[in-house]
């Protein structure tokens, strides 16, 4: 009977093995390395997600100036020309660094020149609302703010009907948005124009405010306690220059009191208020250019 001859059995049982389980391993930690790189590299783009979704405030100067029209300075004596006025009116807005503010009593001249001296700055209404409606601007820093609405309502100023305009403007840092309205209610013993003019501006601070957003009031009022006790009264404006609507009746504010006033919602806090008479201020105009700083605290429920 034929030998069956039967080869010995190898086994392998570590050899091959190892370089599997040390492939397995590197694999492992490469994909492990690979995960937290990724991570650590996401984490700016999710910190920066996160800083985004908090609520923003931001700052700004505001203020308001009767230019003084051209019309009341022609002739002898007196103050200079109007345009000459205008020039001296920009270079006081550039000077004291106000990135919004709202003009009375502009005439065509004089917003030429404001236009042309003006250049960082964007000028609204323009003559957008007529004739009468040239009398109000709003001037604001273009490369800070963008406007993102506006409008007008009509009130009666010395016998006439004139547009009140306002503009909504966004902040390009935060994209934060606010109203801003600039008032110019009649001089001397008008008193029934100025109190339907200023009931009419109480209602459109109101409307405004529904929007959420917070409102500024810039004005040549031509009356001083009536007409902050009326706006701080049925809206939430609060005077730059302080005071305290709410303490048993209207208090407002201890400095001698102006009929130009800046005034601003409860969410927001002033500071460095001025009422400036400076060589070309009072070469320019009959009235303080009256600015302040301004902080509009960050938004509840963003």
């Amino acid at each position: 009977m034929p030998r069956v001859t039967t080869a010995p059995s190898v086994t392998h049982a570590q050899g091959p093995q190892r370089p599997a389980r040390t492939h397995t391993v590197t694999v492992t930690l490469a994909l492990v390395m690979a995960l937290a790189a990724s991570l650590l590299v996401g984490a700016p783009a999710r910190a920066a997600v996160e800083s985004a979704r908090k609520p923003t405030g931001f700052g700004f100067k505001i203020g308001t100036f009767n230019v003084l029209g051209s019309q009341h300075t022609r002739g002898r004596g007196g103050f200079a020309p109007g345009t000459q006025r205008a020039r001296w009116t920009a270079g006081s807005i550039q000077k004291r660094g106000i990135d919004v503010i709202g003009l009375q009593e502009v005439q065509k001249d004089q917003l030429r020149v404001l236009r042309n001296r003006l250049p960082g700055y964007r000028i609204w209404p323009g003559t957008s609302l007529g004739n009468q409606g040239v009398r109000l601007q709003i001037a604001f820093r273009k490369r800070q703010f963008e406007m993102v609405g506006h409008g007008s309502v009509v009130t009666r100023f010395d016998r006439q009907r004139r547009p009140i305009p306002w503009v909504r403007l966004r902040d390009r840092r935060t994209d934060r948005r606010f109203f801003v309205i600039d008032v110019h209610n009649s001089p001397r013993g008008m008193e029934g124009e100025r109190d339907s003019a200023t009931a009419k501006q109480v209602r459109l601070v109101q409307r405004l405010r529904r929007k959420g957003n917070p409102v500024f009031l810039t004005a040549d009022a031509n009356e001083k306690r009536e007409f902050y006790c009326k706006l701080t009264a049925r809206t939430d404006l609060r005077a730059a220059n302080g005071g305290n609507p709410g303490a048993r009746g209207c208090k407002p504010p201890k400095r001698r009191l102006r009929i130009d006033w800046v005034l601003g919602g409860r969410r927001v806090k002033f500071s460095h208020y001025q009422e400036d008479r400076g060589p070309r201020v009072r070469k320019s105009s009959d009235h303080e250019l009256i600015h302040a700083r301004v902080r509009v605290r960050p938004a509840r429920g963003r």
